[in-house]
């Protein structure tokens, strides 16, 4: 009886493995399949058209005129361009796009109408990653037709396919766009042909003998010549790449603006790079866990950097102009208006150009197998048509920034919000340092309560990567205003550059030199804050420590702070020229062109990499190296694009305003009675020279 009973288990037992076998075995067939040499584009033609499958009428007869004559070269091209399984599949490879540019140029004499587009088929896989395959389609093949090619050749997979559109006509809206574009270079052309006529008029009247340089100045004020002239290239080029500053400069903060942008452009180029064409996601994982990555990852600290720079600038040269005009309370109520149109004038052409170009022109500006749509470039630009106005306005943070028109000017709404209130702080600055002081300090403080509230209410994770670990339900999304836009939760860095400002002012003022103890203190400071802020996070990072919501709410209210006090203690002490050979490289000449330039990178810096991330042929097998040459292209083509970009959109329009007469006598209100003109040029810099976020630039800047 008992071996009967042993018998019986046994049985059981060996019935449950073998199932178990042939469910494991079912559900790696279909992979299996895919790296059999038989199965391959032409076995999965064929295979759906052996009368199980419902294509529709017109791709089923391509389709067959294909497999017909798929011995022929040219035809065997449309075939050898799909996407196949290859190698690394076992250590993540996802994607196989196949020949993009072999598929888009089929062409056969067998079959003369034959117009292909380009598709991507998303295979969901039970047990394993989704795997992504090129699939090259005939024009009368809809997506639901290469869904079944697929279901039928792949068993126990479910099967999506997206298209790519071939419809390069351009629509109205872009050809208006081209327009008003090429209306802008053709006026920048001819102003600088004129200027270069004058300049050879100019300099051969000089070597006659006659000086007429009153003469050829006259005429280049006529009217129309000198708004004209604002687009000048020769003059702007002349204005952007000169090294020269005005005397009482910060210059320690061009070399410190040119790096922040360089890692802004660092950590986009990761993100992006790694979320569309990375195809080795060991690599994200290794580079992760390396101590370095932390600056990659800390997402808010270049951005919050700039938001210190911010306030820092405008409160420097607020009180440097407000020292020399001392205006009563009711002519700096009046001089508001004008300085907040300076500011917006300032700014809003060139992004009011990005916005255009970024929703009408973006998506042809490249194709390739990742150009697809939908994709956030899409999604953005169609964002944009709708609610282009937010971002004219400058409240685009305030509706849903995750979906926004141009994703990233969120920053630019957050910095112009903060000016709006930023001149009433350095007034209060100015009338009493301590009623200033406690003014800021209270913004500061709301701030930093709101960081823990919004942190709190959220469960904002301040680690965001998978491998961290909770106490509570992390959310990074918000469902009214994300925890990383919120213009009050962001105002911290803003609120110390204020005061840093202030501080800075003063002490150049007084010509104060730091006593070396102290100064060393400072750079002690700074360097404890600005690593503890990076590498605070790195054991939860690694998944070795579990955050509570305690430790997040901390985090979260008081990192930014820190981050931007030890900041504020490099500026000031590089301020004062005891920087040692730190100021001297930050202070370094290259890097003023190179920060007049930071503003306009900003703005074209995501569509450039872009291009570079989703015009990629195929997925990209990262290494450090491959990485590292990506990001040094990024900021390459960043700068050399942000170049005629900011001459044509940026300075010209810049150069514009300023002779509008109407502006003119408004400056002079806020100017008031000067004692000669060199003395009125020289207040009205003050006045229009640092309302700038990041490009506190030409000859008016700090």
């Amino acid at each position: 009886m008992d071996h009967t009973r042993c018998t019986i288990k046994a049985v059981i037992i060996l019935a449950a493995v073998l199932l178990a076998r042939n469910n494991v075995f079912a559900n790696n067939t279909w992979e299996s399949s895919l790296y059999q040499p038989g199965v391959d584009s032409i076995e999965i033609v064929r295979s759906a058209l052996d009368g199980r499958s419902q294509l529709s009428y017109d791709c089923h007869k391509v389709l067959s005129q294909l497999l017909a004559n798929h011995t022929d070269p040219d035809v065997l091209q449309y075939f050898d361009s799909w996407g196949r399984v290859g190698s690394g599949r076992i250590v993540g490879h996802s994607r196989y796009p196949g020949n993009y540019d072999e598929c888009m140029h089929v062409k056969s004499s067998l079959l003369p109408q034959l117009k292909t587009k380009y598709c991507t088929a998303s295979l969901t896989i039970p047990g394993s990653t989704p795997l992504q395959l090129g699939v090259c389609s005939p024009q009368q093949c809809t997506p639901e037709d290469l869904s079944q090619l697929y279901n039928i050749s792949v068993q126990d997979t479910t099967v999506s396919v997206t298209c790519q559109s071939q419809d390069y006509k351009l629509p109205p809206g872009s050809i208006v766009t081209l327009t008003v574009v090429g209306l802008v270079i053709l006026i920048a052309v001819a102003a600088t042909v004129c200027e270069g006529i004058f300049q050879i008029l100019k300099s051969r009247s000089e070597s006659s003998g006659n000086d007429d340089s009153s003469s050829f100045s006259s005429m280049k004020n006529e009217f129309p010549l000198k708004y004209i002239l604002c687009f000048s290239l020769y003059t702007n080029t002349l204005k952007t790449l000169s090294t020269s500053q005005p005397p009482g400069a910060i210059g320690c903060l061009n070399g410190i603006r040119v790096f922040l942008m360089t890692w802004v452009i660092l950590i986009h180029s990761f993100i992006f790079n790694f979320m569309f064409i990375s195809d080795y996601p060991q690599l994200q994982t290794d580079l992760m866990s390396q101590p370095a990555t932390r600056v990659l990852l800390s997402l808010f600290l270049p951005i919050d950097s700039f938001f210190h720079l911010g306030g820092l600038l405008v409160t420097y040269h607020q009180l440097k102009s407000l020292a020399k005009t001392k205006p009563k309370v009711s002519s700096f109520f009046k001089s508001l208006p004008t300085l907040y149109l300076q500011r917006y004038i300032r700014l809003t052409p060139a992004y009011a150009f990005m916005i255009l170009i970024w929703t009408s022109l973006m998506w042809y500006a490249w194709d390739g197998p990742y150009w697809i749509i939908p994709n956030p470039v899409r999604t953005m630009a169609d964002t944009c048509v709708d609610k282009w106005y937010l971002n004219l306005l400058y409240v685009n943070n305030l509706f849903n920034p995750w979906f926004s028109c141009v994703g990233w000017s969120w920053y630019l709404a957050n910095d112009m919000q903060y000016f709006l209130i930023a001149p009433f702080i350095v007034y209060a600055f100015y009338k009493s340092p301590k009623i200033g002081t406690a003014v800021c300090s209270g913004t500061i403080l709301i701030s930093t309560m709101a960081s823990i509230g919004v942190s709190h209410q959220q469960g904002y994770p301040f680690v965001g990567e998978i491998s961290a670990i909770y106490t509570f339900k992390a959310n990074p999304y918000g469902e009214v205003l994300p925890f990383y836009f919120a213009p009050w939760v962001r105002y911290q860095p803003y609120g110390v550059g204020i005061l840093s400002g202030f501080a800075v002012w003063k002490l150049k003022d007084m010509k104060y030199k730091l006593p070396q103890k102290y100064n060393i203190l400072l750079w002690c400071a700074a360097t404890c804050l600005c690593v503890s802020v990076v590498y605070a996070p790195h054991a939860a990072f690694m998944g070795r420590h579990v955050i509570s919501m305690a430790e997040n709410d901390i985090y979260n209210g008081f990192a930014r702070l820190a981050w931007t006090v030890g900041a504020s203690c490099v500026v000031i002490s590089c301020s004062l020229g005891q920087g040692g050979w730190i100021n001297e490289f930050l202070s370094w000449r290259i890097f003023v062109p190179l920060g007049k330039l930071s503003y306009c990178v900003y703005l074209i810096h995501l569509p450039v990499i872009y291009i570079l991330a989703l015009g990629a042929r195929t997925g990209t097998y990262y290494s450090t190296l491959m990485f590292t040459k990506d990001v040094i292209a990024a900021i390459a083509f960043s700068y050399l694009m942000a170049i005629p970009f900011s001459l044509l959109f940026e300075v010209s329009f810049s150069n514009f305003y300023k002779l509008i007469p109407t502006a003119q006598q408004l400056k002079m209100k806020i100017v008031g009675k000067a004692k000669d003109p060199s003395e009125s040029c020289s207040a009205e810099k003050q006045l229009n020279g640092s309302f700038h976020l990041m490009n506190v630039s030409s000859d008016k800047n700090q």
